[in-house]
């Protein structure tokens, strides 16, 4: 069995998959892509960078009759990228190619931390966005025949618009895209059928949503890009369907989006916390795994940003622990004596001896009670995280202690 079929025939590890797209790259001509491990990458001649996480989920998760055409589609756009136009200067020529993109607010945290590490500590590479609900956040971005572009604060300077301006020219743009027919439904449960890698912004078009028949109020579910599911918040047996299938469709898919629901009031999305006891705890386990993932990323590009800079800083890390009766909560541990900075979990591990390692567990909301003075917000990391320069004295301890589960 020669690599590619060893590759295709089951689920390749991210090395052996990285070397698979370097293989058909050079195929397809393109001599120089060099692998980054550290952050799942392939570095092109001229020093354009493509990460292979969203399409190695995409990879994983299809059939294998259809792993082909993922490759195929992948060289295509990838040896495209070296003739790609340059954007317009001029918004009349770039305002019918602008079009809205979703995305996470922990997405846009990350690119400014890779470019801080990176050294790229540019205004105008900034990508500017507004906030949709909860940590959904809507971009903007520059759509041609074979590649989707995102746009920075550089690009704007140039056209001399207001944001608010080209919003409103992207989502004009995917009205005109939108054929309401495409939203297909059943049982008072519809999914977007267009395909074109826009799903997911529809949630912007409010009006459309009014359209649909759903029992209360309209509730969206978007996993990832290319998924936008509603039904309606008295519907508990369709909300627990798109929450056990959003296990499946946001973490094995690639370009994962969000793991909350939101719900429609008076024509703005708010995040849905779901009333029903087991609906919630779906929705605590998607969100759970999201967290864990997002703070791997951030506490990796943190360290190697802290190794560079020289800073001593203990970067927490964000665990979920299983409990005897199922249950899961997170959790992250404080130390006495290191400068920390703690994920925002469910629960803190207090350790007041490091020789003799003994610690107690308690919700962070009733520490946060106690200790609440000790904990800095740090700016611009989503998720969030804090610095914890000083342990709890010992009055705090005994505070603490009667708190803990």
């Amino acid at each position: 069995m020669n690599f590619l079929d060893k590759v295709f025939s089951g689920k390749p590890s991210r090395p052996d998959f990285a070397g698979m797209m370097i293989q058909a790259l050079q195929k397809a001509g393109i001599e120089t892509a060099d692998q980054s491990e550290s952050d799942f990458s392939l570095k092109l001649a001229g020093g354009t960078t493509i990460f292979l996480g969203n399409v190695y989920a995409n990879f994983c998760g299809a059939p294998r009759n259809k792993r082909q055409s993922i490759v195929t589609e992948f060289v295509t756009a990838a040896a495209s990228i070296p003739d790609l136009p340059s954007i317009p200067a001029d918004f009349a020529t770039v305002k019918p190619s602008l079009m809205p993109v979703i995305r996470d607010a922990a997405y846009f945290s990350l690119i400014q931390l890779m470019h801080r590490k990176n050294g790229k500590q540019d205004a105008g590479l900034e990508d500017l966005s507004k906030p949709v609900a909860g940590a959904l956040q809507v971009g903007l971005a520059y759509d041609t025949e074979k590649n989707i572009t995102s746009l920075d604060r550089a690009h704007f300077e140039k056209w001399g618009v207001s944001l608010d301006e080209a919003f409103k020219a992207a989502k004009e743009n995917l009205w005109e895209k939108t054929d309401p027919n495409r939203f297909a439904g059943e049982n008072g449960v519809y999914h977007g059928e267009w395909a074109d890698s826009y799903d997911s912004s529809r949630l912007l078009l409010t009006e459309l949503i009014y359209r649909l028949s759903v029992d209360g109020d309209p509730v969206a579910f978007v996993p990832n890009r290319d998924q936008f599911w509603v039904t309606g918040t008295n519907n508990s047996a369709a909300l627990a369907g798109l929450l056990k299938g959003g296990l499946e469709s946001h973490f094995k898919q690639g370009h994962p989006l969000s793991p909350d629901l939101y719900v429609l009031v008076d024509g703005t999305w708010k995040v849905h916390v779901p009333e029903d006891k087991t609906l919630r705890e779906l929705w605590m386990k998607i969100k759970r795994q999201r967290d864990a993932i997002d703070y791997a990323q951030q506490q990796k590009l943190l360290n190697e940003i802290h190794e560079q800079e020289e800073i001593d800083i203990f970067v927490a890390s964000y665990k979920i622990y299983e409990r005897k009766d199922g249950l899961a909560y997170s959790a992250c541990v404080w130390t006495d004596g290191i400068d920390s900075s703690l994920p925002r979990s469910e629960n803190i591990a207090f350790m007041a001896d490091v020789e003799n390692p003994e610690y107690f567990v308690v919700p962070w909301e009733a520490a946060e009670s106690v200790i609440g003075d000790l904990l800095e917000l740090e700016p611009d990391l989503v998720p969030v995280r804090y610095r914890a320069r000083q342990f709890p004295s010992e009055e705090q301890l005994a505070k603490l202690r009667p708190l803990a589960i």
